[in-house]
């Protein structure tokens, strides 16, 4: 059986690169006017093999095929997984992404179709990794075919939310809090930036590249810079946007010190506090109510990790 998966995994691949290989040609050309111009798309329509029709079946195809997959690998299921993974990559056969993505997309699909597909052939499940995965090519499709309304844009929050959490460690004098929210702002990063790169332009992707790792050096610096940190975290805010296509008068960081209105601010934390106190009490009654396991607790929690 791994003999099995070994050779359909090389003949996948070496399939993969031949159609990438063949869009990348294709999207090289240069688009020409008049009769030249419809004679090259009529060329090119024909050396796929696909009228548009076809075309757009076959990127329904890989979309569901996408979503199964996800499903599938997140529940562990193996079976089922090896199958929807052949029928991603059968559902790629002759497609180009001419007008869907650049050339730095279709290299970034490529990877990660053939990291999931080596995740999936290993002997040992890893569950972190199969949900990682799989989640990071639902969202590269998913931002193939859906430019305007992709799943991955919902990172923008959670992200501008690591990047508020560095903020506030940073002011705080609190290192190790930095480097948390740092690890976390980067793990989701590694999530998303498949689809970045299919979406986004590459000057957009490379700044948040760069700037990821300057802070990560930063970050994990001994002796610690606050002002250089300070810097560099405001520099974040910039390059978020960037990558997400948001505004620059769209505010990332809320304030830390200073209120204009005291009072209110002093209301509004009043009442925050007997929320969490009342919280807290009806959180004890259940516990003496119902006795959990965490162990459980925890699968539940790692299973869920990658849900989009």
């Amino acid at each position: 059986m791994r003999r099995t998966w070994v050779k359909g995994t090389a003949a996948a691949l070496a399939l993969l690169a031949a159609m990438l290989l063949w869009s990348t040609a294709v999207l090289a050309q240069p688009d020409g006017n008049g009769a030249g111009s419809r004679a090259g798309a009529s060329s090119s329509t024909g050396a796929a093999g696909l009228s548009e029709q076809e075309r757009s079946e076959r990127l329904k195809q890989l979309e569901a095929a996408s979503e199964r997959l996800y499903e599938h690998m997140q529940q562990g299921n193996t079976t089922e997984a090896l199958s929807d993974m052949d029928k991603l990559i059968g559902a790629l056969e002759g497609v180009s992404f001419k007008g869907l993505t650049s050339v730095e997309g279709i290299h970034a699909l490529a990877e990660t179709i053939m990291d999931t597909k080596e995740t999936l052939v290993k002997a040992e499940i890893q569950p972190e990794a199969w949900a990682l995965s799989s989640a990071r090519l639902r969202l590269a499709v998913n931002s193939l075919l859906h430019p305007d309304k992709a799943l991955w844009q919902q990172y923008y929050k959670v992200m501008a939310d690591n990047l508020q959490q560095m903020n506030r460690a940073r002011a705080g004098g609190k290192p190790a809090e930095v480097r948390k929210a740092f690890q976390a702002l980067e793990g989701h990063y590694e999530v998303v930036r498949p689809a970045a790169v299919i979406r986004r332009p590459a000057s957009d992707v490379n700044q948040f590249d760069s700037w990821l790792s300057y802070v990560g050096r930063l970050s994990g610096e001994r002796t610690w810079d606050e002002a250089a940190l300070k810097g560099a975290v405001i520099q974040g805010e910039g390059a978020l946007k960037g990558l997400f296509g948001r505004r620059g008068d769209e505010p990332v960081f809320l304030p830390i010190t200073g209120f204009d209105s005291p009072w209110y601010w002093s209301g509004l934390i009043g009442l925050w506090i007997v929320l969490a106190l009342t919280y807290t009490g009806i959180r004890k009654y259940r516990a003496s109510q119902t006795v959990t396991a965490v162990r459980e607790q925890r699968r539940e929690e790692d299973a869920r990790r990658y849900r989009l």
